[in-house]
């Protein structure tokens, strides 16, 4: 393993915040999807396992908001995050869940989006990326659709394996808005630069329509790839606090503390505190978890409970 889980798992969500900001300054819409994903990572946290009904809640304030559809559907992406993360090891209870969690506003390019980067995190967690039949896979997983997402990934993998530039992608793609091309832009900039987290987010933030939403994609499938070593140091540094209250979180600590306790949860670690409680109090315990206080427990998964 050439990362540690808790690393990757740093990386994809320090990673997706870092893609956001840096475009941040380019929209004038801001996302507001990774504020439910923390949400989200809480919930897993707190129940150690996945709630339905509340995260039903969670996606409800998103489609509430008055806000283009494409944007819509990038934030909706965006806050299923966590579950490829909680079900990485897990191809069929990660397709299951992942299609439960939309049920309900079950539009095809929604699900193809969610089910593709979920699929690239799960596989970067994995360390099972192989680029000769990363296309396929997805396609795969993805299953049958009305969408055109599938055809667009096999004529964008022709276009990496011919070491084309990025200028012939965005002639491919054209000028039209919607987030099927921002899709396949994330996946472009990751897949032609996989070893280079900085080049992928640099790429992905070019996007004339939503580079906020693709900076993000590409930086959560990067940060999940190279791990939180891969993302430049300097660039943590510049996660002030302006830049961190777009998730939501006051400091980067906190973030780093999210990412250990969503591991440790996962592993089969459990806190009382947070079992016995769903106050909010309790909810936030996380922050002051320790892996090894004399409160928890671990073991592998599947052990101590089902997820």
């Amino acid at each position: 393993m050439r990362y540690s889980l808790t690393s990757r798992v740093r990386g994809t969500l320090v990673g997706s915040l870092i893609g956001q900001s840096l475009a941040a300054a380019k929209v004038e819409e801001p996302l507001i999807g990774h504020k439910v994903a923390v949400k989200g990572i809480e919930s897993l946290i707190a129940r150690g396992r996945f709630d339905l009904e509340e995260w039903n809640q969670f996606q409800s304030s998103i489609w509430d908001l008055e806000l283009p559809y494409n944007l819509i559907l990038a934030n909706i992406i965006l806050a299923n995050l966590p579950l490829a993360l909680f079900f990485h090891e897990n191809q069929i209870k990660l397709r299951e869940n992942l299609l439960l969690n939309i049920k309900s506003n079950n539009h095809p390019i929604l699900r193809d989006g969610i089910l593709t980067l979920s699929y690239l995190i799960a596989q970067s967690l994995n360390e099972k990326i192989n680029p000769n039949t990363l296309v396929s896979e997805i396609i795969s997983f993805i299953g049958e659709t009305t969408s055109d997402l599938p055809k667009k990934l096999e004529i964008v993998n022709n276009i990496i394996a011919e070491n084309a530039g990025y200028c012939k992608l965005q002639n491919f793609l054209g000028k039209e808005n919607n987030i099927s091309n921002t899709i396949i832009e994330a996946f472009y900039c990751f897949a032609s630069t996989r070893e280079d987290f900085r080049l992928t987010c640099l790429r992905a933030i070019q996007n004339k329509h939503n580079s906020q939403a693709c900076g993000a994609m590409a930086g959560a499938i990067s940060g999940a790839y190279n791990s939180m070593g891969g993302i430049p140091i300097t660039w943590h540094l510049e996660l002030d606090e302006a830049k961190l209250a777009q998730w939501g979180l006051t400091n980067f600590y906190q973030m780093v503390k999210l990412a250990d306790a969503l591991v440790a949860v996962w592993s089969g670690a459990y806190h009382l505190l947070a079992e016995s409680s769903q106050t909010k109090e309790a909810r936030s315990s996380y922050l002051n978890f320790s892996p090894f206080s004399p409160n928890e427990a671990i073991a592998a998964p599947y052990i101590i409970r089902l997820r």
